[in-house]
């Protein structure tokens, strides 16, 4: 695709900060943030002199690229291994050249995962970050959506005098602590025939070799955390559980993946969409799954790789939103033409952007399935 304009600015996300919007050829993205991120991450922050920023990437114009081709350039420019030149603008940047130049969508669409109950770095009562709910038995993307909003109302009417709000992610914050808000969701996800999933972010809450488990007022040794984790899944019949050790930790998440086999067991700290620590995972056996997020890589081509590595060695790929985020529903469009198994976007709040994306989709799309 030839390049005929390319402009930078700045605009608000989700968390009321600044982050970067680019526009291709008339065509807009932008780059999302976490609070929650693994150190090995590539950097997103608004550069500082965005307007030279600009100007450099500038240089692409009335010129033809491919999609690798533009995201090499981006790398050439920055110079860094880690984006700590362009921060935000690579990503927005990479995201605005594939929307200007195509989607190849597939007829397979992901099963939403969505976060109902929150805590952690995102906010509120819990020291485990997502309480998330996959509708395992629904028959298409529309049917797997109205679950998931069956379940978020049920939970904010029936338990309302224990909602103290919502998070960053839309997610509702509670009273209760984390193993009450599992048997309380337990209850809601069996009446409309879900399971249920958890973002444990254990990298948030361990320190010196333990994990400090400050909801539940306990303190876990590594073999305790295992022993913790394991009775959760056995007990609420978990289907999905991500980052339930320290990022560096690949012996336990190897010993947990190989202890529940049936389990999605998701790497998001530990991989951070880099397919050389999804090689590392591999080697040791630790998870069966990742999560996806183009802005931890920094270019639409290198999570496509690593992708790619993952589906070679059977590993499910999650494309994920970020705790920051904006409009653009990128995710959704790279959902369809990677065909990743499961999308983890929310259910409420500037989310509900990515889950429309696909309602749409579905409607105009020929004999569509869910892929999971």
């Amino acid at each position: 695709m030839k390049i005929s304009d390319l402009k930078l600015r700045k605009i608000l996300d989700s968390r009321v900060n600044y982050t970067v919007e680019a526009e291709i050829n008339n065509v807009k993205a932008s780059a999302p943030s976490g609070a929650s991120t693994g150190t090995h991450e590539a950097k997103c922050f608004v550069p500082n002199q965005l307007d030279e920023i600009e100007k450099l990437l500038k240089r692409t114009e009335n010129e033809d690229f491919t999609q690798e081709e533009f995201d090499d350039t981006l790398h050439t420019f920055d110079q860094t291994d880690d984006f700590s030149r362009l921060g935000a603008s690579a990503i927005a940047s990479s995201f605005a050249f594939k929307k200007a130049s195509g989607f190849n969508h597939s007829k397979k669409f992901p099963l939403p995962l969505s976060n109902v109950i929150g805590g952690g770095e995102h906010g509120g009562n819990t020291s485990i970050q997502e309480f998330l709910v996959l509708p395992v038995n629904a028959e298409s993307f529309p049917d797997a959506v109205e679950t998931n909003k069956k379940i978020y109302h049920e939970l904010k009417t029936h338990y309302s005098q224990k909602i103290l709000g919502m998070n960053d992610e839309g997610a509702l914050i509670t009273s209760m602590n984390d193993e009450q808000t599992l048997k309380a969701l337990k209850k809601v996800t069996d009446k409309y025939d879900a399971r249920i999933g958890l973002d444990i972010a254990a990298s948030e809450f361990y320190k010196d070799g333990e994990y400090n488990v400050n909801s539940l007022h306990e303190t876990f040794s590594s073999d305790d955390m295992l022993d913790f984790v394991d009775h959760l899944i056995d007990e609420f019949d978990l289907v999905y559980v991500e980052d339930p050790f320290d990022q560096e930790d690949f012996r336990n998440h190897a010993r947990l993946t190989k202890m529940h086999p049936d389990v999605l067991i998701c790497g998001d700290d530990l991989f951070t969409t880099n397919y050389e620590r999804l090689e590392e995972g591999i080697e040791n056996g630790a998870c069966n799954s990742l999560i996806v997020k183009p802005n931890q890589i920094g270019t639409v081509t290198a999570a496509e790789h690593t992708v790619n590595v993952a589906e070679a060695n059977d590993y499910t790929p999650v494309i994920s939103h970020r705790s920051g985020e904006t409009t653009d529903a990128t995710i959704s469009d790279l959902a369809l033409e990677w065909e990743c198994p499961i999308i983890k976007a929310g259910i409420a709040d500037i989310r509900i952007a990515k889950l429309n994306r696909l309602l749409r989709l579905w409607e105009k799309t020929d004999n569509p399935e869910l892929s999971y």
